[in-house]
């Protein structure tokens, strides 16, 4: 029975769209627990089924690896160099593009927000 559901659930995320959610992005936030924001940017590129996600924050560089299941762009990430906590994000994904979303890391008992603006399609 494992296997069969197993099977099935490959077979769902095979056969999602390819949204174009791949391109760049310019990155405004908010820090879990702050007022503080900041900005940025990010890159998405499609690798199979999953992609791959490059932040620049300031001077900090994260990277991650995300799903796209209905409609939700799931992402765990790592800040490049050390320092830093791994961290999950979830981002909505509207028109293929990445919207708003929640991220917190690893030990936080609360969540920062995202939003994601499209800079390289109208």
């Amino acid at each position: 029975m494992k296997a069969i559901t197993l099977a099935l659930a490959l077979a769902a995320v095979s056969a999602l769209p390819a949204l174009a959610v791949e391109g760049r992005y310019k990155v405004e936030g908010r820090i879990p627990g702050q007022e503080r924001t900041y900005e940025g940017e990010a890159v998405v590129k499609r690798t199979g089924q999953t992609f791959t996600i490059a932040w620049r924050i300031g001077n900090a560089t994260h990277v991650g690896t995300g799903v796209l299941v209905d409609n939700k762009l799931t992402v765990v990430y790592q800040a490049i160099g050390g320092g830093g906590r791994p961290g999950l994000a979830v981002f909505d994904v509207r028109d293929d593009r990445v919207g708003e979303g929640v991220w917190t890391e690893l030990g936080l008992q609360e969540i920062g927000t995202e939003n994601w603006m499209a800079t390289d399609r109208p």
